[in-house]
């Protein structure tokens, strides 16, 4: 019952991973820092614009960091509910075995899901599509 709930729980951390678009808002935040830090290093920028660029900077910096939080609070969260459910989830998830089968359950639905993604474009690209109306009381003036 542990592997299926750490399958489970695996599955769907990674799912929030990259729908909440964890990775676009850490890059976000690597980019207005370097804003930042060349606001702050260029000599020929008066101190007055400094003031006025920083603090909207550190806002910007401050939401997308606690939208960061809110996405690790989420994924830990699956796991304290597994817990729940299934008593000894804890004791198995924090194990060397529990850690490295999760990075296993992690990585391996990653590139699946990836591969899916791909045989279905693969297969939406090579298929004939036929335009019909919306309505099927129409679909007789097209002469299938």
């Amino acid at each position: 019952m542990n592997h299926l709930t750490m399958f489970l729980s695996c599955v769907f951390s990674v799912e929030i991973f990259l729908r909440l678009n964890f990775l676009s808002i850490l890059d976000s935040i690597y980019v207005i820092s370097n804003k930042a830090l060349h606001l702050v290093t260029k000599k020929n920028i008066s101190d007055h614009w400094k003031e006025k660029a920083l603090p909207k900077y550190a806002l910007e910096i401050i939401k997308l960091s606690f939208q960061i939080l809110l996405i690790i609070f989420c994924i830990f969260s699956l796991f304290f509910i597994a817990n729940i459910f299934n008593n000894n989830f804890f004791l198995f998830f924090s194990s060397y075995f529990g850690i490295i089968e999760s990075i296993l359950f992690g990585v391996g639905y990653f590139y699946l899901r990836e591969l899916f993604i791909k045989w279905i474009t693969i297969l939406d690209s090579k298929s004939i599509c036929i335009n019909l109306p919306l309505h099927p009381s129409l679909w007789e003036k097209h002469h299938l």
